[in-house]
């Protein structure tokens, strides 16, 4: 019998995996169904998707510059 925490660690990288998008159907009913049936699953997913969320939200990733882009080009010698 697979202990509590180790169960908690799988649904977690299900719930990543939901989250990006690379669980096949019948993984991702599986997961939805745990979710509503088990409040404790519920709240871990919540946690994550509110977590992702905030990142998406409040972390903005800089731009590189043409200049930048350049450069790797000229290092890498494309054109």
């Amino acid at each position: 019998m697979q202990s509590r925490t180790n169960d908690l660690q799988n649904f977690r990288k299900q719930v990543d995996l939901y989250l990006d998008r690379a669980l096949n159907s019948e993984d991702e009913k599986e997961l939805l169904e745990r979710i509503n049936h088990d409040p404790s699953y519920g709240r871990v997913f919540s946690k994550e998707k509110n977590f992702r969320n905030f990142i998406k939200n409040n972390v903005k990733r800089s731009e590189a510059t043409p200049d930048f882009i350049q450069a790797i080009k000229n290092k890498i010698k494309i054109d």
